[in-house]
């Protein structure tokens, strides 16, 4: 009897420390992170492609990531809804790809090297020391901070912040390290694939590029304005389309005391010297030359970079034959603090260019792919690009994005 009532408070004991070992196992799973998600929902396959997953947690780490980048980019942690949208579109397919590229690579038969692994494992190490020395720094920096409890503080940060202890967050940046080696690989199986093609091809694709992104998207200034970024370092291309009617010039501005000044400095071209050397002039100032900008250099009606209230250089040039010259004079008087007036005058020498920098030797319309250094090189590896992209779009037909991962709202950024 006495054995029976044991075994049955021994039981009763088990029962009672199984019960709360689960409520406890069970209220730690249910704890929310700083994201407002717990175990259950890290964990919810939100994408699927090629037969890989990405969970809740996956994503909301990398998206995070994303929006932090662009915080600091533009200065501002708002984002409109379509912004947010395509910024959430393009964290589900990068990791969705980088899973697939892995997947793909096993496939193959090729595989990541013992020191390709060991990089990604060193370069994650190191990753992950950096961010808690960062966190460590902010701890101490805080109220309320025990050195003892240092290593306890960080590991409940990442638990509560990334929704991960630090072997996982380990864990998951390695494996992108992984999959960048994987991608670059897998482009290199296939670069002959890639590679494939006749000029008649990137040429094609040269001309559809620029139509769309130039020639039927263009407005009035948008050449000046864009060759003056290019000019100056700011556009990595020139503009590639010239639109109907321009016409090419070459421009010397200067500033004179009057406009027989003026006339003096272009009639050093009846006296013999070239359009060249009056450039060269450095007592002057040559509106080409200074700003770097490529000749020949085309003007329109509507998009000159030299039209003021006085003078309008294309209308001038565009009477003028190619290879003749004018001079115009845009004085301009100015009233002193003791009455008098002081007059300067503008001058603009205007040479009318020949500039067949389109398509067939033609004066307007697209540019051509090699009137500029380095344009057919960037559309080449962009062509590339792309048709590795279309054969790994195949890999990724069957995607599958649940609602619940466009439905998620990060608390690090606000929705205009």
């Amino acid at each position: 009897m006495k054995k029976k009532k044991l075994i049955r408070t021994i039981v009763i004991a088990a029962v009672v420390a199984l019960i709360v070992i689960c409520a406890i196992v069970f209220s730690i799973l249910l704890r929310k992170d700083s994201r407002g998600l717990n175990y259950f929902d890290r964990n919810k396959v939100i994408a699927t492609a090629g037969g890989q997953r990405v969970t809740m947690g996956e994503y909301v780490m990398s998206l995070d990531n994303s929006l932090s980048y662009y915080s600091q980019v533009y200065s501002s942690s708002t984002f409109s809804e379509d912004d947010l949208k395509s910024i959430k579109t393009n964290v589900i397919n990068s990791l969705l790809s980088q899973k697939v590229f892995l997947q793909k690579l096993k496939e193959l038969g090729i595989s990541l090297t013992a020191e390709e692994l060991a990089k990604c494992k060193t370069d994650a190490q190191e990753q992950l020391n950096s961010l808690e020395e960062s966190i460590g720094k902010q701890m101490v920096s805080s109220s309320g901070f025990s050195k003892a409890s240092l290593e306890t503080q960080i590991n409940d940060y990442f638990t509560r912040q990334l929704g991960m202890t630090k072997a996982q967050y380990k864990q998951f940046i390695e494996a992108q390290a992984q999959a960048t080696l994987a991608e670059e690989k897998i482009q290199e199986y296939y670069a002959s694939d890639v590679q494939n093609y006749t000029d008649a091809d990137l040429i094609a694709y040269y001309d559809e590029t620029v139509t769309e992104n130039y020639a039927d998207s263009y407005f009035a200034g948008q050449y000046s304005m864009s060759m003056q970024m290019y000019s100056l370092g700011y556009a990595q291309q020139p503009f590639l389309y010239i639109p109907e009617h321009f016409v090419y010039v070459d421009v010397i501005e200067l500033d004179a005391e009057s406009e027989e000044e003026v006339q003096q400095f272009y009639a050093r071209l009846e006296n013999g010297e070239t359009f060249e050397e009056l450039a060269a002039d450095e007592k002057n100032v040559s509106a080409l030359k200074n700003s770097a900008l490529p000749a020949p250099y085309a003007i329109g009606p509507d998009d000159s970079s030299y039209v003021s209230d006085y003078v309008d250089l294309y209308v001038t040039a565009s009477q003028l034959e190619v290879g003749a010259t004018t001079c115009i004079t845009d004085p301009t008087t100015k009233t002193n603090e003791d009455g008098t007036e002081t007059t300067t005058c503008k001058g603009y020498v205007i040479r009318r260019s020949e500039g067949k920098l389109c398509e067939g030797g033609a004066q307007t319309g697209i540019v051509d792919i090699d009137a500029y250094p380095g344009i057919r090189d960037s559309f080449k590896e962009s062509y590339e690009a792309k048709r590795f992209n279309d054969i790994a779009s195949v890999w990724m037909e069957d995607k599958v994005i649940d609602d619940a991962a466009y439905n998620y709202s990060s608390p690090y950024v606000t929705v205009s």
